[in-house]
């Protein structure tokens, strides 16, 4: 099986005469690389072992691949592809020097685990990631450990991050002197979980003074994340503060003790004019890595984790940002962000087998 299409190949059949035995190859279907690559890229496209076995099956009209089949197709391709090292030694992507780190969590069987990840905020691009059973000190730890190797301390310029506690005390070991933005899109997000902001706006069902006071409080709230200056910041945190004390309902209280919570690290950005505040980096990552991480649910096999994030990080590394917000990121990849020169590539796997010469299955 070809990229092309079904192709019969002849094979050489041999036979021992003085024994009368007689040997030929596996009859089984062979495919090449081509074909197997482009397989795992509907794959990653689509996110859904019936569509891509569906999609094949319209796109050559014949029955050649089963869930089981394509599902051993991504093992062989992550195997032969290159780590996330290995393509930093091979393009030497340019890093801006700030940092953002985050833990996004996934169903995996019936437990929990954690992604922790630490990326590129300016280009995207991802630097290094860790599975870990929890969002920890010790696994952000184990994190920075791998980024410092990459990017030195005396490099990194700024931090962000959600204000997770393993982080905020790994980040004081290892970057006690670095400036630290916390994630203001993660405070405003908290607080929406905690007090029903947007049912308060189409609901009929709350009362009018309930629901004025709710929407006072959000606009309280977002006054204070979203200050024009420090002081004007703090000021509006102490009229947040006050009316609280005259509407003590439980979620107003509860919401506002999470805002207290490292509410000094939302001003950092104050002090360095170069930390973004608002542009909802860490949200946007997450919005691009959750969907994949879902794929995950397909493999039984704790080895296979490894093996996908491998192929789901590079696919996200050469991925182009063509719906990006900020256009000096659309239409490029993060590496092409990072200052890379790539030739054009329409699949980035193909890219990868032609430049390091790689091979998947041997055909038989």
């Amino acid at each position: 099986m070809f990229k092309s299409g079904p192709k019969n190949i002849s094979i050489q059949a041999y036979r021992c005469v003085p024994k009368g035995h007689f040997f030929k190859l596996n009859s089984r279907p062979a495919f090449s690389d081509s074909f197997v690559e482009y397989v795992v890229y509907i794959y990653l496209q689509s996110m859904s072992l019936n569509a891509t076995v569906n999609i094949v099956r319209a796109m050559y009209e014949i029955d050649i691949l089963s869930k089981r089949q394509v599902l051993y197709f991504v093992e062989e391709v992550a195997d032969a592809l290159p780590t996330l090292d290995d393509i930093d030694r091979l393009y030497d992507p340019q890093r801006s020097g700030y940092l953002a780190f985050d833990g996004v969590w996934f169903d995996y069987g019936k437990e929990q685990i954690v992604l922790l990840v630490c990326f590129d905020p300016e280009t995207f691009d991802v630097i290094s990631a860790v599975w870990s059973k929890e969002e920890t000190q010790e696994g952000y730890e184990k994190l920075m450990c791998i980024v410092l190797a990459k990017l030195p301390k005396m490099k990194v310029k700024g931090i962000y991050g959600d204000g997770d506690r393993g982080l905020n005390l790994a980040l004081k070991r290892y970057f006690p002197l670095t400036p630290f933005q916390l994630c203001i899109v993660h405070k405003n997000l908290r607080m929406q979980q905690i007090v029903p902001v947007k049912s308060a706006v189409k609901s009929r069902h709350i009362g009018k003074q309930l629901k004025e006071e709710i929407l006072t409080f959000a606009d309280l709230f977002h006054n204070t994340l979203y200050a024009d200056t420090k002081e004007e910041s703090l000021k509006n945190l102490t009229v947040l503060l006050k009316w609280t004390q005259k509407h003590p309902r439980e979620k107003f209280v509860k919401a506002v003790n999470s805002l207290k919570r490292n509410f000094k690290y939302t001003l950092t950005h104050f002090d360095y004019p170069d930390l973004q505040r608002d542009n909802n980096l860490i949200e946007c990552f997450n919005g691009c890595i959750k969907p994949r991480l879902k794929l995950m649910k397909g493999f039984k096999k704790k080895d296979n984790l490894d093996r996908y994030l491998k192929l789901f990080l590079l696919d996200f590394r050469f991925h182009k940002l063509k719906e990006s917000k900020f256009k000096n990121r659309r239409g490029k990849s993060p590496l092409e962000l990072g200052n890379v020169q790539l030739s054009k590539y329409y699949n980035f796997l193909t890219l990868l087998r032609k430049e390091l010469r790689l091979t998947y299955l041997q055909l038989l």
